[in-house]
Parts: structure tokens; C-alpha cells; sequence
């Protein structure tokens, strides 16, 4: 009996260790994940001017931390992580990895690429968000309560449209219609 408890105890310190490790190791997944958005971003043609991207990028940065905030919170349907790396690793989901996706199809979606492109680059990004959803369950930064990955790909799906809209809107303002 003393040789299972000391067993167990040595057991709980790797896994306690590999929990620790695991969390770390999610900061710099996310970090590459950032990096990679960021190229990506450069890279692609914009159907948007610089003032346009700035307002909806703020606007998707607002949204999205109330989102994560009524859904944590108030709802308790999505649970964020307590700890230090994943706090440090979802500011920069929250910051680099959600909200630049949700632009750059906005982005896409205003520019002058034939609809059939327009389309299957705005699902590709979507299908990124929802694979970025699953590197968060797998870190376990995010704990999801009554969800799954439809109820994700439909609240990006929602956000990118309710996003474009507002862009539009914002175009819209600017010529004076």
C-alpha cells in the first residue's frame, strides 16, 4: 500500500509537470499561430483602405472580448484558463489570432476577386478559426459547456457578416450616402 501512494505521488508530479509544460508550450504555439496570421495578412491584397481596417479592427477587438466575456461570465458556456501562459497565450488569440482572420475576410469579401474566390478564401478563413478553436481545446485553454464546432464555425460565420456589414456601413459613411 505505501509503494502505490509513493507511486501515485511521483505519477502526480510528471503529470502535474506535463500540465505545465503543456500550457507553456500553448504560448508558443499561439505565438507561431500569430506570426503565421501576420504573414498571411501582409500578404494578401486588401479590398479596404488603411483608415477602414483600423475602425474594423477595433470594432472586432471590442466584440470580441465581450464575446469571450458574456460567454465566460455571465453564461459560463466557455470557460478561459486561469493560469498565467494561457491567460498571456489567450490575449494573444484575443488580440492577433480571432480578430485578423475576421478582416481579412472582411477584406476579401470587399475585394475585387470573382464570388467563387470571394467565397472559398472566406471559407478557408473560417475553417482556420474553427482549427484555432480545436488548438485551443487541445491546450486547454478554452473548456466549451454545451458547444460544439458548429455552434463555433456559425458564431464566426455571424461575426464576419455582422463585421462586413458594419464595413459597409463605415465605406458607406465616407461617401456620403
Amino acid at each position: 500500500m505505501v509503494n502505490f501512494i509513493m507511486v501515485f505521488r511521483e505519477s502526480y508530479k510528471y503529470i502535474n509537470f506535463f500540465i505545465r509544460m503543456m500550457i507553456a508550450m500553448s504560448l508558443a504555439i499561439l505565438a507561431l499561430l500569430a506570426w503565421f496570421v501576420l504573414i498571411v495578412f501582409v500578404l494578401v491584397p486588401k479590398g479596404l483602405t488603411v483608415t477602414e481596417m483600423f475602425f474594423l479592427y477595433f470594432l472586432i477587438e471590442i466584440i470580441t472580448i465581450t464575446l469571450f466575456t458574456i460567454l465566460d461570465v455571465n453564461f459560463q458556456w466557455v470557460s478561459l484558463t486561469r493560469k498565467v501562459e494561457g491567460s498571456f497565450a489567450m490575449y494573444i488569440s484575443r488580440s492577433i489570432v480571432i480578430p485578423l482572420p475576421i478582416l481579412l475576410a472582411v477584406c476579401v469579401l470587399n475585394s475585387n476577386l470573382k464570388a467563387k474566390w470571394r467565397s472559398v478564401l472566406t471559407a478557408l478563413i473560417l475553417i482556420f478559426l474553427c482549427l484555432a478553436d480545436r488548438i485551443y481545446l487541445w491546450a486547454d485553454l478554452l473548456t466549451y459547456r454545451r458547444w460544439n464546432q458548429f455552434s463555433s464555425a456559425l458564431m464566426y460565420g455571424v461575426f464576419i457578416l455582422l463585421t462586413l456589414w458594419i464595413g459597409r456601413w463605415f465605406i458607406g459613411l465616407d461617401k456620403g450616402e
